[in-house]
C-alpha cells in the first residue's frame, strides 16, 4: 500500500516520536510513503514551532526527520500535469489552498492520503470527495493485522 503522506502526518511524528504515527513511519510493514516534494518546504516553515513543541532536542529531531526523509519518496509537483493541479486547487480553494499539492498528487495516482487535517477531510468530504483518505484505524489495521497472523 501506498500513502501520501500530507505533511500535519510527519509534523505529528516529529512532535511526538513515540506515537502511534511516528511507529507507523517506522514498522517495516508493506506500506510506502510518498508525498509532494513541497512537504519539506512546508515542514522548514513550521521547524520553529515543531522544535518548541517536540519532545526530542532539536539535535534528535533533526536525526528524525532525516530517517523520514529516507522513508518518504517524493513525488515531483513539476511532473504532474497542469490540468490535474488546476482540478486540484479549484477542489480546495475555499478550504485550503496548501493542500492542493497533495489533492494532485492523490487525482494523479489514486493514492490514498494519510492526513490528521479534519477540515480538508469535511471540507472534501462534503463535496462527495472524501474516499480521497485513507481512515487512520484502517492503517493502524493493516499495520497490525500482518503481526499477529
Amino acid at each position: 500500500m501506498i500513502l501520501i503522506t500530507d505533511s500535519n502526518i510527519l509534523i505529528s511524528a516529529l512532535i511526538k516520536p513515540k506515537s502511534v504515527i511516528a511507529s507507523i513511519f517506522k514498522d517495516k510493514s508493506n506500506i510506502q510513503f510518498t508525498a509532494p516534494d513541497y512537504i519539506f518546504e512546508e515542514l522548514s516553515e513550521h521547524w520553529l514551532k515543531i522544535v518548541a513543541c517536540s519532545d526530542l532536542t532539536e539535535k534528535e529531531l533533526k536525526e528524525e526527520l532525516k530517517y523520514y526523509k529516507e522513508r518518504i519518496k517524493l513525488s515531483y509537483v513539476k511532473d504532474i500535469p497542469t490540468a490535474i493541479l488546476l482540478k486540484a486547487h479549484a477542489l480546495v480553494d475555499d478550504i485550503d489552498e496548501n493542500d492542493t499539492f497533495f489533492i494532485a498528487l492523490h487525482l494523479h495516482t489514486g493514492h490514498r492520503i494519510w492526513s490528521g487535517d479534519e477540515k480538508l477531510k469535511k471540507g472534501l468530504t462534503e463535496k462527495g470527495y472524501g474516499h480521497f483518505f485513507i481512515p487512520m484505524e484502517e492503517i493502524i489495521e493493516r499495520t497490525y493485522k500482518k503481526k499477529i497472523k
